[in-house]
């Protein structure tokens, strides 16, 4: 019987011990915390900000405006010659970029706005520095028809209405009419 006491007493005692030995550790690990554990309802380094998911862009135009392109003011830079992809307007800070597939035939000849022309007859149109706008913002030419008149010694382009659009917003709007060409 001593002996069976011994295994019940000796059983026990190891328990105890196996039972005191276990202590629970505190996660030191990075984890959610509540408004009442930080004091401050939000991201409770308030200084650093912190972000998930997607940025949210912020669009710095306010309001629609319109450009009349060419005429007094505005300058075209030469091209190297007729066999250019790219004619551009400029007045002042203001660019204003038609790029083409490639160099325009000879004739004049309609060309449709596309966001990147790799096709014959494509062109597509940017602004820089719209006036009105904010600066440092590139608009885009979303849709409409370029008549282009290229010579043997020059590109000329007209255009009306067309509505240009920033990259990550619709609205506002920069309407560009007018010409540029290079000789």
């Amino acid at each position: 019987m001593k002996k069976n006491s011994f295994i019940v007493v000796g059983c026990a005692l190891a328990f105890i011990l196996v039972l005191l030995s276990c202590e629970k550790k505190k996660d030191e690990g990075i984890g959610p915390t509540y408004k009442e554990n930080s004091g401050t309802g939000g991201n409770p380094f308030p200084n650093n900000q912190t972000v998930t998911g997607t940025s949210t862009y912020t669009n710095p135009a306010t309001q629609n405006s319109s450009i009349l392109v060419g005429g007094s003011g505005w300058t075209n830079p030469t091209c190297v010659s007729t066999l250019s992809s790219s004619i551009k307007g400029i007045n002042n800070t203001v660019e204003v970029t038609l790029n083409f597939s490639g160099p325009p035939p000879i004739g004049t000849y309609s060309y449709a706005i596309v966001s990147n022309p790799t096709q014959s007859l494509t062109c597509s149109m940017n602004v820089v520095n719209a006036p009105n706008q904010p600066s440092g913002i590139v608009w885009y030419a979303t849709s409409g028809v370029v008549t282009v008149n290229t010579t043997t010694n020059s590109i000329n382009a007209s255009f009306a209405n067309i509505v240009c659009i920033q990259q990550n917003f619709n609205f506002p709007t920069v309407a560009i009419t007018g010409n540029v060409g290079c000789n």
